[in-house]
């Protein structure tokens, strides 16, 4: 869980938001918020796939659809933050590797914890090698068909994993 995403901030964000007709308020939902990527699943699923839980006690459609427009902003805040943190460490990596990388890309799956980065150095054995160096990064090779994929990974200063990579052509076998 993002640790932004608190209480006073998803009021916040909900009152700035126009909920959808037919659902219940949200101000009158008794369910306590759902603050982990599980929960927010569960209760956006329930919603999806009411059928599955015909004949079981639980709320009724409106609520049900209330509860999942909720989990919907609730998951939205906690993927604004992974961005923002995958930004902050990429920020903070540019300014202190040894050599800038050719591209880099975030990628933020449905949940904070699930946020990374990677730094693509295209066919830069080098260059892998000091910002691992230099960030006191084990490099792991392996070989992908003709190429050789050399990685380093680590974990910036807020918690965002990121991967320096490239691939190389594999080197010549002496016959």
């Amino acid at each position: 869980m993002s640790d932004q995403l608190t209480e006073e901030r998803i009021t916040a964000a909900l009152a700035a938001v126009a909920q959808p007709e037919g659902e219940t308020p949200w101000a009158e939902l008794a369910t306590p918020l759902p603050l982990t990527h599980p929960d927010v699943c569960a209760v956006i699923y329930r919603a999806e796939h009411p059928d599955e839980f015909a004949g079981l006690p639980g709320p009724d459609g409106p609520t049900l659809q209330a509860e999942a427009s909720r989990a919907r902003i609730i998951r939205d805040l906690a993927r604004r933050d992974s961005y923002r943190a995958a930004f902050e460490a990429a920020l903070e990596l540019a300014a202190t590797v040894p050599v800038l990388p050719d591209a880099t890309n975030v990628h933020n799956a449905v949940w904070h914890s699930e946020v990374y980065l990677t730094l693509r150095y295209h066919d830069d054995a080098e260059a892998v090698r000091r910002v691992a160096a230099h960030l006191c990064l084990e490099i792991t090779e392996r070989p992908e068909g003709e190429c050789v994929h050399l990685v380093a990974t680590g974990t910036a200063d807020n918690g965002v994993r990121f991967e320096a990579y490239t691939l190389t052509d594999a080197p010549a076998v002496a016959e």
